[in-house]
């Protein structure tokens, strides 16, 4: 079976793309916490990709926060969008592992759980990180989104680099 959205192959009975998360059968058809997890991964995708469009396309824009794993550590609205997608133009190389998935259905609003660890280079610097992740999401307009996630990384960790003794952003200056 190939994906009529990327072409690549796919398991038999797969009810997303494991390569680009387009949806193979109809939504009513997958366990509900399968949605909620691919929109997730095609979250997590979109930065793999360096595609900020496809990580705007997971979640509900005008409602949307986050704490991220990064500085700054505050709570962002839909800017820290922005300030990811300028992330994405100096991100060299990302990969990734996720488990420990939980997701609790309420209705049109879910909560999801889960742990993951990145690895990859931004700029010069080289990064290893496990972060424990919350997302709330809602559907809106048919579609399940994120309305707010926040990223905490295990404590403990350190960046490999050549400047690891600052405690500057790589986000920053872009």
């Amino acid at each position: 079976m190939f994906c009529p959205n990327c072409g690549k192959q796919v398991p038999e009975g797969a009810h997303f793309c494991t390569s680009c998360g387009f949806r193979l059968v109809s939504e009513n058809r997958i366990p509900v916490q399968e949605v909620i997890r691919n929109v997730l991964r095609r979250r997590i995708e979109g930065i793999k990709n360096r595609d900020a469009k496809a990580i705007e396309g997971t979640v509900y824009k005008e409602r949307y926060t986050k704490f991220d794993d990064w500085p700054p550590f505050d709570l962002q609205d839909s800017e820290g969008l922005r300030n990811e997608a300028q992330a994405l133009k100096v991100l060299r190389e990302y990969d990734y592992e996720t488990k420990t998935w939980n997701i609790e259905v309420f209705e049109d609003s879910a909560l999801a759980t889960f742990t993951i660890r990145y690895w990859g280079r931004i700029r010069d610097l080289s990064f290893n990180v496990q972060s424990r992740v919350t997302a709330f999401l809602m559907k809106h307009e048919g579609e399940w989104r994120i309305v707010h996630e926040h990223w905490s990384r295990f404590p403990q960790q350190q960046l490999a680099s050549k400047a690891s003794s600052e405690a500057k952003s790589p986000f920053s200056s872009l």
